[in-house]
């Protein structure tokens, strides 16, 4: 298990995976440091071998679960948060 410690409002890079071309799944947990409920941005990007594809972006939940594809041999995800968070990747 990965925890990473993020500030409200900066973007972080919590998941970070560059050469690796196979398929994994991530399993995020959010949890605010002040208890308030979990809210904030994230951005999903993978490439097709060196090509980028479109980012894919959305929401924060407390529970979250990212699918990096086959062949995704770049693969990132960042959050912001709206509050100070603790995450923890599986």
């Amino acid at each position: 298990m990965k925890t990473i410690h993020c500030k409200k409002n900066k973007s972080t890079k919590i998941i970070s995976n560059i050469g690796r071309g196979y398929p994994q799944d991530f399993h995020v947990s959010i949890t605010s440091a002040s208890g308030e409920k979990i809210s904030g941005t994230y951005c999903e990007k993978r490439y097709f071998w060196i090509f980028p594809k479109t980012p894919i972006t959305g929401k924060l939940n407390d529970k979250m679960q990212f699918h990096r594809q086959w062949i995704n041999g770049i693969y990132s995800v960042s959050i912001i948060p709206d509050s100070d968070v603790t995450v923890q990747i599986n």
